[in-house]
């Protein structure tokens, strides 16, 4: 090669130099085999072909002299940290995560709905109809962190209704700021993008059939339908949230549990149940019904000295004895509402066993270890060492 094209040499290392840096950059934006990124590459060996072919002493001279040994290194060096910065990136995308360190960690998710996440039985595609005119941010960090933690069955896209009009009315969208979530058939849209309505309409697309839900009615009990001090309006908005019907129950006047009863709940009766509607329950009970009994300890009811049937139904059926007491725990500022101590391992308690529950005017519940076959029988709540069950009914009578 004739002398004055040598100078021209180091342009060619330059130009790999260049695209080296430049194929760098091009993966780490766009994370795929692009026809840019190509092209990058293609240029690095060009560069140092022209190197080659322009100042080919010099390429010989580093192939077989001293400086082979240290440009050896130096390459070796180089490729070593483009590699690892080319799988640390590949890493990271692949495996997103990112930490929450505000105070009140404001952008970790809720418990109820990372189990939300993680019971989904297949695939959802979240379709989020927002304008330009709408803000979107919010509800784009939102669904963010809903994918990174569904284990990849958690997907979004953004589509704007204006531009794509076709898409919002085969979505029935009518309002702007409308996600819809998709699962298999099944759509659900939720009007509002709050992390509670969006577990909402999970729990909802995962169960699009609603179940009835029956609250028991005539003997004083707490009642989702009232606004008083014994309203559970509360209990009846959050499962209606989650895609339940929520109605009453009285069974002296209808006789009979209607068909549709996914559960009963008997939520703190004043009166005893008569011997019909324990006969009623129990026959719910043995057709495959669920029914969920909140018994307040007998000081505190109106029984007197009328028998509790439904107590003794639950002895003699299912083997759970309702002591005739009261827990006390000094442990506690309210000795009549205990703090509960330790929690059984059981995927009722397992969402809450860092968490300190208290159970106001609470009574003893014994599993017995005769409970016929079939009958699994688990102790979920233990209070503490401090506490006791207090059956000295009539002095707990006349000092409340």
């Amino acid at each position: 090669m004739k002398p004055q094209w040598r100078r021209f040499a180091p342009a060619g290392l330059y130009l790999s130099l260049l695209a080296a840096l430049a194929s760098l950059g091009l993966y780490i934006v766009q994370r795929q085999m692009t026809l840019a990124l190509q092209v990058s590459l293609g240029l690095i060996v060009v560069g140092l072909a022209l190197f080659a072919l322009l100042d080919p002493d010099r390429v010989r001279q580093w192939l077989t002299g001293r400086q082979a040994r240290y440009g050896s290194n130096a390459l070796v060096l180089s490729l070593a940290f483009i590699g690892i910065v080319v799988v640390v990136n590949y890493l990271a995308v692949n495996n997103p995560k990112s930490w929450d360190l505000t105070e009140d960690k404001q952008f970790t998710l809720a418990p109820e709905t990372l189990n939300t996440l993680n019971s989904l039985p297949e695939a959802v595609n979240a379709q989020a109809f927002y304008s330009q005119r709408f803000p979107r941010d919010t509800a784009e960090d939102l669904l963010e962190r809903f994918k990174q933690n569904s284990g990849g069955k958690f997907g979004y896209q953004f589509i704007d209704p204006e531009e794509n009009p076709l898409a919002a009315e085969k979505a029935g969208i009518t309002q702007d700021g409308t996600i819809v979530l998709s699962m298999g058939e099944n759509k659900q849209p939720v009007r509002f993008a709050s992390e509670q309505e969006l577990t909402s309409g999970l729990v909802r697309l995962m169960n699009p059939s609603a179940k009835t839900i029956y609250f028991l009615t005539g003997h004083g009990e707490y009642n989702p339908e009232d606004a008083g001090d014994q309203s559970y309006s509360l209990v009846k908005r959050t499962l209606e949230s989650k895609n339940y019907t929520v109605k009453v129950l009285n069974l002296m006047v209808e006789n009979k549990v209607p068909e549709d009863a996914a559960t009963i709940v008997i939520a703190g009766p004043r009166q005893p149940l008569a011997q019909a509607e324990v006969d009623l329950l129990k026959q719910y009970l043995q057709g495959g019904g669920a029914m969920i009994a909140m018994l307040e300890p007998l000081p505190v009811t109106d029984f007197g000295d009328s028998p509790d049937l439904l107590a003794e139904y639950f002895s003699t059926d299912w083997s759970i004895g309702l002591a005739k007491d009261i827990i006390v725990d000094l442990n506690s500022p309210q000795p009549f509402a205990p703090f509960a101590a330790a929690y059984a391992r059981h995927s009722i308690t397992d969402s809450i066993k860092n968490t300190v529950t208290q159970f106001p005017t609470a009574r003893s519940v014994r599993a017995s270890a005769s409970a016929g076959a079939g009958v699994s029988l688990v102790e979920l709540v233990l209070t503490s060492q401090q506490s006791w069950d207090e059956t000295s009914l009539e002095g707990i009578a006349e000092g409340s």
